[in-house]
């Protein structure tokens, strides 16, 4: 920012204080200049979002969406050497509406689809490393996975239950990001939640608020509040924004797509939380080339 924004910035800020501002005649044009000022003045921070998905302990079972607990704890032991702090969902909101502080370097560690491994091999990890991470879970799988007595080895076995989501929480490492109740899917012309062509603003709604309401009353009820972040699928997502307003009177802090680039997140703007950007953490993805030592 330059100097002369800057300057600007903080006269206005004074005339703001002594309340000659309101008496200041300034055109439209000049009133916008010095508001779009202000708000550029304002602090922000770089921030690097993690995307994972499943972990295996069997590296022949690695993908694009699956890799193993060494690779996992690599990553945990890369970050903490290089003096990255993951923070929670929480944080960050504080950050954005309240102006809370950050850790220096902070990183946001995200898992999708709420996968049992989760639970069973990255779960220990974090709690090795004193690692934070949101874990978004697809409701109607939690369900199933709840109702299922025996569910196979730990790498394969379905999704994580209700049970385990509590406990995670408890730990105070974990928290639960919304994935759909049972919208996870590819069909019909809509793909995962993102609205119809041709849809009206108020069907949309209705769908949204019936499916993403329905998963936070279920996490409400396992882990004592609804989620704050919501996880897009597929990262398809209403680019125009109009999908905000809902998520926010779902009680939503922020939402998370994909794109591989880095975020700049902006102090006091809770609207800079809306369609925050994830690294995919692929088998071949190298977190020195994307992530500043």
């Amino acid at each position: 920012m330059k100097t002369k924004d800057i300057l600007l910035a903080a006269f206005l800020l004074i005339l703001a204080i002594t309340g000659l501002y309101i008496h200041c005649k300034l055109p439209a044009a000049a009133a916008a200049a010095m508001e779009s000022a202000v708000k550029d003045s304002r602090e922000t921070v770089q921030l690097p979002i993690l995307m994972y998905h499943g972990i295996t302990g069997d590296p022949s079972k690695t993908g694009e969406y699956f890799i193993t607990t060494d690779t996992f704890e690599k990553d945990l032991k890369w970050l903490r050497d290089h003096g990255y702090t993951t923070i929670s969902v929480k944080q960050l909101a504080d950050y954005a509406k309240n102006g809370a502080r950050l850790p220096e370097k902070p990183v946001l560690l995200t898992f999708d689809d709420g996968y049992r491994n989760n639970y069973t091999l990255a779960f220990p990890l974090l709690q090795k490393y004193n690692a934070k991470a949101v874990i978004s879970l697809i409701g109607s799988e939690s369900d199933l996975s709840s109702d299922t007595v025996y569910r196979g080895d730990a790498d394969t076995g379905g999704n994580i239950t209700w049970g385990e989501a509590a406990l995670m929480v408890q730990s105070g490492l974990v928290e639960i990001g919304n994935h759909t109740y049972d919208l996870h899917r590819n069909e019909g012309g809509r793909k995962g939640a993102d609205k119809l062509k041709g849809e009206s603003d108020e069907a949309y709604r209705k769908v949204l608020t019936a499916d993403l309401g329905h998963n936070q009353d279920l996490i409400a009820a396992a882990t004592g509040h609804p989620s704050l972040l919501f996880a897009w699928p597929f990262g398809a997502w209403p680019t125009d924004g109009s999908a905000d307003p809902i998520l926010k009177d779902l009680g939503f802090a922020g939402s998370l797509t994909s794109y591989q680039i880095m975020n700049t997140i902006r102090r006091d703007d809770p609207d800079s939380l809306f369609g925050l950007k994830r690294f995919l953490r692929t088998p071949s993805f190298v977190l020195s080339e994307h992530l500043p030592a």
